[in-house]
């Protein structure tokens, strides 16, 4: 079976469907990813072929103007000159046109994805949208200029495909929205982050609890680093008796200043599924990707959002008692609870039992075919 992946707009958009990738090459199956030109390192270096389709979208511009003109009780949409539709009107010819040469047999693909359904109903074959965590797209609405635009219209489509063929959630139920029209099927959530080293002080358990500070892939860029407060955080925590780690891009390093002997920045690229195992508690800024490693690898969480779907998932993850939404002004007594009070333990050991209850990956990939029939 040919699977064309379809990715867009951030390399941490392709990061949760990678190991369903490899699962599928695993199993056999001839897999392509395909996404912006930028996008190609981040699909190479998790080891898959990448197809580059279409021209480059400066996301974190867009992404900035985004956050500034939105008002506080503006509701979350589609439009035509936001990043969803920018990056899809950037890639659907060449995406259409690479389907239409090489004949996926499925296409799959992440949320608010615009071209590959697209792609998926020229070619004729089932999509099938991969979740990164929560459901966050479920409530957006579509603006009637993307819905029924040139986008699907150049390819003689009336309406852009509104319901997947299959839905591939990985959230635990206490903490998804109410399904929509889609089936969907569980899957495992199993943590990639991109390229990474373990470095030697990981080999050991420390010897006081660990609390990682990481600030997703996307905040450092934004702007002038508003939205980055990693290093308030650091400085919040440092008089706590614990060891911080900071996961964040190396390039950031000079932002922190001069540190406290009990915070530790790795030199080199250290992804959070790989620290956050021997953590006692992390804070980050409620991307679906940190949300999700910290859920699978049972480690509670205070969550500080700057943005709408960050903030969607604070509150999703809330209603699980495995985390709290946080403030700079408290962190460190928010902190000091995850630590001390076993509730919030315990309830983040459930999240990661029930995650480790779904399907893995490889299950899902086996019964791929039998599904799609």
């Amino acid at each position: 079976m040919r699977v064309l992946v379809s990715t867009w707009g951030w390399r941490s958009h392709y990061y949760p469907m990678v190991p369903f990738a490899w699962a599928l090459r695993a199993a056999g199956h001839d897999v392509r990813v395909a996404g912006h030109p930028e996008l190609t390192a981040a699909i190479t270096g998790s080891g898959l072929t990448a197809v580059a389709v279409g021209e480059n979208v400066d996301f974190v511009k867009v992404f900035a103007r985004g956050v500034r003109q939105k008002a506080p009780d503006d509701a979350e949409s589609v439009t035509s000159d936001g990043a969803t539709a920018r990056c899809a009107e950037a890639m659907v010819d060449d995406l259409v046109a690479f389907a239409l040469e090489w004949r996926p047999h499925v296409v799959v693909h992440d949320p608010l994805n615009l071209a590959a359904p697209v792609a998926a109903r020229v070619v004729g074959v089932p999509a099938v949208e991969h979740l990164w965590a929560a459901d966050f797209s479920e409530g957006i609405e579509m603006a009637e200029s993307v819905a029924t635009g040139d986008i699907v219209r150049r390819f003689g489509i009336e309406r852009l495909p509104g319901t997947p063929h299959l839905i591939l959630d990985p959230c635990p139920a206490v903490m998804q929205v109410p399904q929509g029209a889609a089936p969907r099927r569980p899957i495992r959530f199993v943590p990639y982050n991109g390229r990474a080293e373990q470095p030697s002080w990981l080999w050991r358990q420390p010897s006081r609890p660990r609390v990682c500070v990481t600030w997703g892939t996307l905040m450092s860029e934004v702007g002038d680093g508003e939205l980055f407060h990693a290093p308030r955080v650091v400085r919040a925590l440092a008089a706590l008796d614990v060891e911080i780690v900071v996961a964040v891009d190396p390039k950031t390093r000079p932002r922190f200043g001069d540190l406290p002997g009990n915070v530790r920045v790795a030199d080199g690229p250290l992804a959070l599924h790989v620290v956050l195992p021997s953590c006692q508690a992390v804070v980050h800024q409620g991307g679906a990707g940190s949300t999700m490693t910290a859920l699978a690898a049972g480690v509670p969480q205070v969550v500080l959002p700057a943005v709408v779907d960050q903030e969607f998932n604070a509150a999703r993850l809330a209603l699980t008692g495995a985390g709290v939404a946080g403030s700079l002004g408290t962190i460190a007594e928010q902190v000091h609870e995850l630590l001390t009070v076993p509730r919030w333990r315990e309830a983040a050991t459930q999240l990661a039992e029930q995650n480790a209850a779904r399907p893995s990956p490889a299950e899902v990939a086996a019964a791929l075919p039998r599904i799609l029939e």
